[in-house]
């Protein structure tokens, strides 16, 4: 990785010489480029999975709580959240497609997913953890049916239980993704800071100019999650209490 420049600015020294080159540099890269995107995309694959999962459990509560009219609407309420979230998703998606276009080259497509992952990805993350709150609030009732035929009452310490267990599992999702992505990150900006200053300077001003306005969504949207999960509870506990 530490050659990599000399082996571009030096090119002339290893004309003839087989594996050098500026093509060898550029499928080197290239290797780097489709590597990292294949990775990211399969995080948003594996949400795709339990959005799809979540949706099965919702409709499965629907069909089979039809004499409780309390639990159809919390599930079509869920189904408000799954398909609104899933809108978003889909477009931050198409969005992260967009940055490994076949047309760039693979410096470009470094620098394009950069400032996708420096921006764009916690947000689309934060999102993506709610997944976990719609997949469990959805299975549990599901699972309560086949088990006892209804929804048990929640207990003070039932809300609780239920309240930790969803914070966790989106606190826990949002920072082994965010964790994962960030090894991505440094590899990138190894890979530009090598081949191409410039390039890693005009990605991260372009990041940093807009990081502010990053971190009030990104804010604004965990304040919402919050609120989600709490109008969730509530609902929960004035149908079960």
């Amino acid at each position: 990785m530490n050659n990599l420049k000399n082996g571009w600015e030096n090119i002339d020294e290893y004309i003839g010489i087989p594996g050098y080159g500026i093509t060898s540099v550029e499928k080197f890269v290239k290797g780097r480029s489709d590597t990292i995107y294949n990775k990211v995309r399969g995080i948003f694959t594996r949400d795709f999975i339990f959005k799809s999962l979540a949706f099965l459990f919702m409709m499965l509560n629907l069909l089979v709580y039809g004499d409780y009219p309390e639990i159809i609407i919390l599930n079509a309420v869920l189904l408000a959240f799954l398909f609104l979230f899933a809108f978003i998703e889909i477009r931050y998606f198409m969005s992260f497609r967009q940055s490994a276009d076949p047309g760039k080259t693979s410096k470009e497509n470094l620098t394009s997913l950069l400032t996708y992952l420096e921006r764009k990805f916690p947000l689309s993350t934060a999102l993506r953890s709610t997944t976990y709150l719609l997949t469990f609030t959805s299975g549990m009732m599901f699972y309560f049916f086949l088990e006892y035929g209804r929804v048990k009452p929640f207990t003070p310490m039932s809300i609780f239980v239920y309240s930790f267990i969803c914070l966790m599992g989106m606190v826990f999702g949002y920072l082994i993704d965010m964790k994962q992505v960030s090894y991505h990150i440094r590899h990138i900006k190894i890979c530009l800071s090598e081949l191409n200053d410039n390039a890693l300077a005009l990605a991260s001003e372009n990041i940093e100019l807009k990081r502010k306005k990053d971190i009030t969504i990104l804010v604004l949207m965990q304040v919402l999650i919050f609120l989600g999960l709490l109008v969730i509870v509530v609902i929960l506990k004035g149908i079960m209490g």
